[in-house]
């Protein structure tokens, strides 16, 4: 279950927009027991993020998956002026 109000306040910004854009997302995700948990925790077994977070490294289901930061904001809609790295 992902709340959007508290990961936007780790975030520190307002990330609705991010999940509205699709028409029932953000419900969905709000939604409990609605992810498979296997692979919820293979995928963060296997996670690796690059020291410099120029991309994340990730295993699901037998397959390596590599997403660059650049191709995230692309897809998210941002641009270098609207993104905002934090660390936690």
């Amino acid at each position: 279950m992902l709340d959007l109000e508290i990961l936007g306040n780790v975030v520190g910004a307002d990330i609705r927009q991010y999940f509205t854009y699709l028409t029932g997302l953000q419900e969905l995700l709000a939604l409990p027991g609605t992810y498979c948990e296997e692979w919820v925790r293979e995928f963060y077994a296997s996670v690796w993020v690059s020291p410099d977070h120029s991309y994340i490294h990730y295993a699901l289901a037998g397959t390596d998956y590599r997403v660059t930061a650049q191709r995230a904001r692309e897809v998210l809609g941002l641009t270098a002026s609207t993104t905002r790295i934090h660390q936690l």
